[in-house]
Order: C-alpha cells, then sequence, then structure tokens
C-alpha cells in the first residue's frame, strides 16, 4: 500500500508542476506584453505646420438658423430680433444678406429695417457667428411679397 500513496503522490506533484508552469509562462507573457505595449513608440504627432494644414483641408460644417420676432438693434452690420420667447439673437449683415421688404428686395443692405419691425430670419452658423443670408418683414413672409429676384435699386 505504501507503493500506491507514493505514485499517487507523484503523479500529484507532475499536475501541480505542470500547472504552475503553464500559470507562471501565461503571467509571464502578459507581463511581458504589458511592459512592451507600455514603452513603444507613441504614435507620432504632427508638426504645428501640418496641423495647420490639416485643418485647413477640413471643411467648416454651416449650421442653418431661423428666428422670428420683432426687431430691437439695427445697424449697417448686423440686426438683434427678439423673439416671443424673450431670447434676443444678433446676426451679421453683410454683402450676401437678402433684405425683402414689400418694396422689393435689396442685398447687404439693412435700411429698409427700423427697430420694432417684425421680422422672420433665415441665416447660417459659421465659426460660432449667426449671419443672416435673409431678413424679411413679417408682412411678406408665407409667400406674400414679391418674387425674392425682385431686387430694387
Amino acid at each position: 500500500m505504501g507503493k500506491t500513496n507514493t505514485m499517487q503522490d507523484r503523479e500529484m506533484r507532475r499536475t501541480v508542476t505542470i500547472f504552475l508552469t503553464i500559470s507562471f509562462a501565461v503571467v509571464f507573457a502578459s507581463v511581458t506584453a504589458a511592459i512592451l505595449a507600455r514603452t513603444a513608440d507613441p504614435v507620432p504627432t504632427a508638426s504645428p505646420v501640418q496641423q495647420q494644414v490639416q485643418n485647413a483641408a477640413i471643411p467648416h460644417v454651416e449650421q442653418s438658423i431661423s428666428h422670428e420676432g420683432r426687431l430691437i438693434d439695427v445697424t449697417p452690420t448686423s440686426v438683434t430680433a427678439q423673439g416671443v420667447d424673450g431670447v434676443a439673437r444678433t446676426y451679421v449683415v453683410n454683402a450676401d444678406t437678402n433684405a425683402i421688404t414689400a418694396a422689393g428686395s435689396q442685398i447687404g443692405d439693412t435700411g429698409a429695417f427700423t427697430v420694432n419691425d417684425e421680422v422672420a430670419i433665415v441665416g447660417v452658423v459659421r465659426d460660432g457667428t449667426a449671419v443672416a443670408t435673409a431678413v424679411a418683414h413679417r408682412e411678406v413672409t408665407a409667400l406674400n411679397g414679391p418674387p425674392m429676384d425682385a431686387v430694387t435699386p
């Protein structure tokens, strides 16, 4: 009987040795992979000049916006309208802005508008700035005015 226990003991030691060897190999491989990943060269970054070229190649996305309300400020370069929600928004007016009134359309001129006029404004956000593409008197909205191509001098 003593021999049987000794054989079982040897078999048990052999199984434990194999198990420990495999476990050690897995842990060693994991630690080695982690060290290599940590010390590997980082992804090369672009130089400032390359970054500027890459940024220039990315098109700027314009977001369409619209607003209806009463004009509370009118300047040659901007209009500010306050909506029924009480929020006032300022829009840049440039040479491409179409001012639509009952008398017709004028491009790039806010002279047809005064404070307290009820208007509808359509525009885009460019680089964080709201730019009006069209400002229309409320009386000519909903297809009640002259055609937009009826530009007056």
